[in-house]
């Protein structure tokens, strides 16, 4: 797993320039950017991507029957307070490029978490807030260490001849009830005898950044000026009466710039480049 610094400022920046621009270009920059660091990162990419476009294509659909714009009409329609039944091609575009940006973002959250090292990411945000990362680590923990339990304990039922499936299933629940509770009675006691909030933290030891994570840091830390040009307007995008041209130079040269970003990342950042 990696530190989190190096993907902090390549995640941050990558998002910080999909909501800095609405041009199409950019917006499938930052998709193929998503999906580098998503393969980049360890587990399967089929439940994020389907995620993401059960997130994406709603709202791509929605958009044409919520907004009263465009020149080009494509079905015409009655109009009603709440429901536009007239669909322009500039409202299905925009709408595209809303779930475009929407499916990139959940991809590129999905990556990062996966790519970072949960402990070190906890460990700076309780620089800030502490009793919210405390409570952000043990809910994170909470369903893998359920689920071992429920497994360890359906084990032991079927070595003593006995088959939780089906309704009797329920069975377990009382006994992994209360392993959870004397687990948590450990927690708090482990807390308390480790001077939890009576005095000055410690910290957990950084390890130095590889040079992988440095140059992806040094990559990330080069979006961020990328974005803030974005934001300023370099390149600008409308997409009503009539949709601007998506293939201007400054566009594609964003666009372009964000998916080696995200592919150069997901190279450096990989497991395997360890």
């Amino acid at each position: 797993m990696r530190p989190p610094l190096p993907l902090l400022l390549l995640g941050g920046g990558l998002v910080a320039a999909l909501f800095c621009t609405d041009h199409p270009a950019v917006l499938a920059g930052g998709v193929v950017a998503a999906l580098a660091l998503l393969l980049a990162a360890p587990g399967s990419a089929r439940t994020p991507i389907l995620l993401g476009l059960l997130l994406a294509v709603p709202v791509a659909l929605l958009n044409p029957f919520v907004a009263v714009e465009g020149d080009l009409v494509l079905v015409a329609g009655p109009s009603f307070p709440v429901l536009d039944l007239e669909v322009t091609l500039e409202e299905l575009i925009y709408g595209a490029a809303l779930g475009a940006r929407l499916f990139a973002v959940t991809l590129l959250v999905v990556a990062l978490l996966r790519l970072a090292d949960a402990d070190r990411l906890q460990a700076r945000a309780s620089r800030v807030a502490p009793r919210s990362a405390l409570t952000v680590a043990l809910a994170a923990r909470l369903v893998p260490v359920l689920r071992a339990d429920a497994a360890a304990i359906g084990e032991a039922a079927r070595l003593r001849g006995v088959a939780p499936a089906g309704r009797s299933a329920g069975a377990l629940l009382v006994p992994l009830a209360a392993t959870s509770l004397e687990r948590g009675l450990d927690q708090a006691e482990a807390m308390v005898a480790r001077g939890y909030g009576a005095g000055h933290r410690t910290t957990l030891p950084e390890r130095p950044l590889q040079p992988r994570e440095w140059a992806a840091s040094a990559l990330g830390a080069a979006t961020i000026p990328l974005a803030v040009a974005l934001f300023a307007g370099l390149a600008p995008y409308a997409y009503y009466p009539r949709a601007d041209p998506a293939l201007d130079l400054a566009g594609v040269a964003a666009g372009a710039a964000l998916a080696i970003a995200g592919i150069a990342g997901g190279l450096l950042l990989r497991p395997e480049a360890r």
